[in-house]
Parts: structure tokens; C-alpha cells; sequence
């Protein structure tokens, strides 16, 4: 039986944009993290024997919105995605399509001999789409999760509307559902 209670979390539009604000940027980021090899600098050559085309990962390129410095491992890789996505939502949008697969050209990233090696044989794409957070809006609220919606751009042109779960899950707000439709 389970005898924790379920806490009910009441948000109103102006603290939904607040999460949103924390979370969006850093989930770009994290999209930008499985969406090609443009995110890490890599060593070419240190390859994992058999498979050149896996480059040792050493260091970060840029100033990504979430701190990916320490990450020298797929368990590193995936502490930093389960801070902004629940574990559910990043196992089926990153990890089952980029560490998880046999693919041709996948995964993304794999571990060897402890160290954190990328795929180099991988395209790398932009993110076209803005999310207009200050249009947001909640939709609605049950237990811990709510449901927002807000206006989106792409290539600076109206966009669909956006709806995102957020979810409370141990003291934070996470990402309960994906940034694209």
C-alpha cells in the first residue's frame, strides 16, 4: 500500500512561464545534445578500436544552457537530461533513438573504457522554432502535472500552438512531453 500522499501543486500562468523559462532553454540545449555532433568538441584521433568513426568527446563547444562540462559518460549525459526531462519522457525521445539503438549511424554517443566517445558519422541540424514563452498559458492542473500552452515561431513566421506538460517530480519542475509537435 502505498502511504505517501499525492500534493496537489496549484500554478498560475505568470509561475508557469517562470518553469518554462528555466526548462525551455535548457531542453533546446538537450535537443541540441542528440541532434548531431555539433554540441561537443571531440578528439579524432582517439577512436574506440574497430569503430573510427566514435571520437573521444573533450569538452564542450559554445555556451549550452545547461552545464554539460562534467560529463565525460553516458551516465553523465543522462544525470544532465533527467534535469530537465522526466526519466519516461527521456528515455523515449533521447535515449531508446541515440544510445539504445542498433540503427545504421547510431547510437550518438557510447561509452568506452569509461570515457564518452560521439558518433562523428552524424549530421547535426538547427532548431528552427521559437517558443513564445510570454504567450503561455496553463490549460490545466491535476496532482503534480499541468498542462501549458503557448504560441511558437518557425523561422520567424507564426508557428502551431505548443502544448507542454511540465510534471513536479522530487522538489522540481521537469518536462513531461516533448518540445516538437
Amino acid at each position: 500500500m502505498n502511504t505517501q500522499e499525492s500534493q496537489s501543486i496549484h500554478l498560475t500562468d505568470n509561475q508557469a512561464k517562470d518553469i518554462l523559462n528555466q526548462l525551455i532553454p535548457k531542453a533546446v540545449s538537450i535537443y541540441g545534445l542528440f541532434n548531431g555532433i555539433g554540441f561537443f568538441k571531440f578528439d579524432t584521433k582517439k577512436t574506440i578500436p574497430g569503430e573510427n568513426e566514435f571520437c573521444l568527446v573533450t569538452g564542450v563547444s559554445g555556451k549550452p544552457a545547461i552545464d554539460a562540462a562534467d560529463v565525460k559518460a553516458i551516465a553523465d549525459l543522462k544525470r544532465e537530461v533527467e534535469e530537465v526531462f522526466t526519466k519516461d519522457t527521456a528515455s523515449n525521445l533521447f535515449y531508446s533513438r541515440y544510445l539504445e539503438t542498433k540503427d545504421i549511424g547510431l547510437p550518438l554517443y557510447k561509452d568506452f573504457e569509461g570515457r564518452l566517445y560521439v558518433n562523428t558519422n552524424n549530421g547535426g541540424h538547427g532548431w528552427a522554432e521559437k517558443f513564445l514563452i510570454e504567450t503561455a498559458k496553463l490549460k490545466g492542473q491535476k496532482d503534480n502535472v499541468a498542462e501549458i500552452e503557448l504560441d511558437t515561431t518557425i523561422l520567424d513566421d507564426p508557428g502551431d500552438k505548443l502544448t507542454i506538460r511540465i510534471e513536479f517530480v522530487n522538489g522540481k519542475w521537469l518536462l513531461a512531453s516533448p518540445l516538437v509537435l
